[in-house]
């Protein structure tokens, strides 16, 4: 199944080497979970802040469909 990821700032490194502009479309098995696409792009756990699919927070063990946007957002800090 295909979906679309887009990754911001410092995670925008762990994008396949085909992503324009933060994000990539990127095929996965079908039934996978959020928390599942994020261990196959290696992306640690901790890195993650705000995780949403199509606009909309979600939990790490959503399970995605055809077609999904998923977004991920690092923690933010500063002054």
């Amino acid at each position: 199944m295909n979906i679309e990821i887009r990754l911001f700032a410092n995670l925008a490194q762990f994008l396949p080497p085909n992503a324009k502009n933060k994000r990539a479309k990127i095929d996965v098995k079908d039934g996978l979970s959020i928390a599942e696409v994020l261990e196959e792009l290696n992306i640690p756990k901790n890195t993650t802040s705000v995780i949403m699919l199509n606009g909309i927070n979600k939990k790490t063990d959503t399970k995605l469909n055809e077609g999904d946007v998923l977004s991920v957002i690092p923690p933010v800090t500063g002054g």
